[in-house]
């Protein structure tokens, strides 16, 4: 007899979740068409996912790239490391790149458009990854990874945009994959590469300072010195 009082019950409770289910697919959608309501669509979609702490995201984004065999996405802020965890991170996140890119894995990274983030893209770069520059990363705070269009690797900024990512989640899901991949491909395909950039802005300290050397421009900017030799060349030769 008490089975058949808990039928009801239950049949009522799973209602309840199936229209939690359907609210979270809805604020998806939206949320991808006007690029608003990033957070709170995630608390809602993940809310029984377990969150990754920072050390834990950053590890997520490292294995994730070591399980890669066909193609890495991802749209991340680039900023240089000022922590000694940070700095771990980031070589360990370039060895699984340099180890990615060597076994054909394409790589794509969209990176904010910032003087200051040039160190980092150069040294994705010099991993093996195709990098391009946009200001509109700076508006998201949402940065995510997706790794063979089904692992999808999500980071959260802190309580300000454009702050460091201070947790993550890790979602296996093709459906995810692909609006994370259209919004990324839109992305590029508006964005600078990141040598374009690098070059306006060699440009921009030669009009200032004409009698800048190459050391000085690597060091200003945060780039190989032989790539700021190149692009000092190159702005010298074109003409006024």
């Amino acid at each position: 007899m008490e089975e058949a009082h808990l039928a009801p019950l239950l049949y009522m409770l799973l209602g309840v979740e199936l229209s939690l289910l359907g609210i979270s697919v809805a604020l998806l959608v939206l949320s991808f068409r006007e690029h608003r309501g990033r957070s709170e669509l995630l608390e809602a979609l993940f809310r029984a996912t377990r969150a990754l702490t920072r050390y834990e995201y950053f590890l997520a984004v490292i294995d994730s790239i070591r399980v890669a065999r066909k193609s890495v996405a991802g749209v991340v802020t680039g900023r240089r490391p000022t922590t000694d965890l940070g700095r771990q991170a980031v070589r360990d996140i370039l060895k699984a790149l340099q180890e990615a890119s060597r076994r054909g894995v394409r790589v794509r990274y969209v990176i904010y458009k910032s003087p200051d983030r040039l160190y980092m893209g150069y040294h994705y770069k010099r991993a093996g990854a195709e990098v391009r520059v946009s200001p509109v990363v700076a508006l998201n705070d949402l940065r995510y990874m997706v790794v063979d269009e089904k692992i999808n690797v999500l980071g959260l900024a802190g309580k300000e945009r454009g702050s460091p990512t201070r947790m993550g989640y890790v979602i296996g899901s093709r459906t995810l994959a692909g609006l994370l991949l259209r919004d990324f491909e839109r992305l590029w395909s508006n964005s600078e590469r990141l040598e374009d950039y690098a070059e306006e802005l060699v440009r921009e300290i030669l009009g200032e300072t004409p009698t800048a050397t190459e050391d000085q421009i690597a060091e200003h900017l945060g780039i190989p010195r032989e790539e700021a030799a190149r692009l000092l060349a190159k702005a010298r030769r074109a003409p006024d």
